[in-house]
């Protein structure tokens, strides 16, 4: 009887739902977004470089801005090349990435004007 109750209490267990974020998980710092690896695979070496460095340098609400205008892509992409939708993620990564630069240049202030 003992046996017969521990093996109820193991699959009770095993058939509860376990709550999991939707959605596959968030690249990490400086990776490419998912479903994007092959469009980017199509950019030359150099501008792939260029691609990991600024994903890394973005701040949150670049990220959240990256997000969002990859979301409005989402709806045309499927009539872009790979080749087209890599130029366009690394268009829209290097307009956030100078944002970020004349942004930062913005706050610098000449105490001797």
């Amino acid at each position: 009887m003992q046996i017969n109750a521990a093996n109820q209490s193991v699959n009770t267990l095993a058939s509860q739902d376990v709550t999991r974020p939707k959605g596959p998980p968030p690249p990490p710092q400086g990776g490419v977004p998912p479903g994007l690896e092959s469009a980017v695979s199509t950019l030359s070496d150099e501008e792939q470089s260029s691609v990991t460095d600024m994903l890394a340098s973005l701040s949150k609400d670049q990220q959240s801005s990256l997000k969002t205008q990859l979301d409005g892509l989402r709806d045309g992409a499927e009539s872009l090349s790979n080749e087209e939708l890599g130029a366009a993620f690394n268009d829209i990564l290097t307009s956030l990435s100078t944002n970020q630069s004349d942004s930062g240049s913005l706050n610098l202030v000449d105490t001797f004007a």
